[in-house]
């Protein structure tokens, strides 16, 4: 699998994640090994979603945002405290803005906690039919300091415009629905990981932290990386992308004469070799 570098980006086409892969990579007999040094850019391995590659050891990486198995998650770096301050002064006060603040756990201690919130307003005032709306969002910390954010929906069906008579044990019934889908879709399988760690089973490398799987669920998200003294380049990694019928695979792709000679003419394939998909 190719993959082209250029000073003004680093292109990927990457295979899935295997902890056997060779720091040795194949240089492209078109480019002049003295321009490419291949040992900086195979220093240390990288491990993100279900790939991993060798990428040089001094850099900066992650994204905001990825869809795992139907869920949504935020990512905000270096945040996590912020966003415990918040819970606790939601609990405090009962109030998530103008929602009301109906439960909140902690799932496992200073790692994951839960808060559940509904409408704030009166059953007489709900429109449409679905009922009280309800959020569920799941906290947990990796890495340092970064908070990841898993958001959830629910509704408490409305008894003709009126809360329904067993409405307390509704709520309580699904918000344990919830805290149960959280723990084994997530946080059952949620592990801490080093930088250069890259575990030897299925899953998902986020930064600092591994979720475990069957290699099978969907993921999707478009991550950078940056290295150090590399300031005109960065390495976009694009998870979950699907080609549509006849397009063309990212090494069979001209440069668009749109971008310029200088891009075509410093446009280079400087790894080939076959990747083997373990997830």
């Amino acid at each position: 699998m190719p993959i082209r570098l250029t000073t003004l980006s680093l292109i990927l086409a990457v295979a899935a994640c295997t902890p056997n892969v060779s720091p040795s990579a194949e240089t492209s007999p078109t480019v002049n090994k003295s321009t490419i040094d291949t040992a900086y850019w195979t220093e240390q391995p990288y491990c993100s979603g279900r790939y991993q590659l060798r990428l040089p050891s001094k850099r900066r990486h992650g994204s905001t945002h990825l869809d795992y198995n139907g869920w949504s998650v935020m990512v905000m770096f270096n945040d996590w405290k912020r966003n415990v301050r918040t819970i606790n002064e939601n609990q405090q006060y009962g109030y998530d803005g103008t929602d009301i603040v109906v439960d909140t756990r902690t799932l496992i201690p200073n790692r994951a906690m839960m808060q559940v919130t509904r409408g704030g307003f009166d059953w007489e005032d709900l429109v449409g039919d679905d009922g009280m709306p309800y959020e569920a969002d799941l906290y947990f910390k990796l890495d340092n300091d970064d908070a990841y954010i898993v958001r959830s929906f629910f509704y408490i069906p409305a008894d003709n415009k009126k809360a329904p008579a067993n409405w307390k044990a509704q709520e309580k019934e699904a918000i344990n629905t919830m805290e149960k889908k959280f723990r084994q879709e997530i946080l059952n399988g949620l592990k801490t990981r080093q930088e250069f760690e890259v575990p030897n089973k299925h899953g998902i490398c986020l930064i600092g932290g591994f979720i475990a799987d069957d290699g099978k669920k969907p993921f999707e998200v478009h991550s950078t990386v940056e290295f150090a003294k590399q300031h005109d380049m960065s390495l976009e990694i694009m998870h979950g992308d699907v080609l549509k019928a006849g397009e063309a695979t990212l090494l069979k792709r001209k440069v668009d004469p749109e971008k310029g000679l200088l891009v075509k003419a410093l446009t280079r394939t400087i790894r080939q070799g076959k990747r083997t998909i373990n997830g």
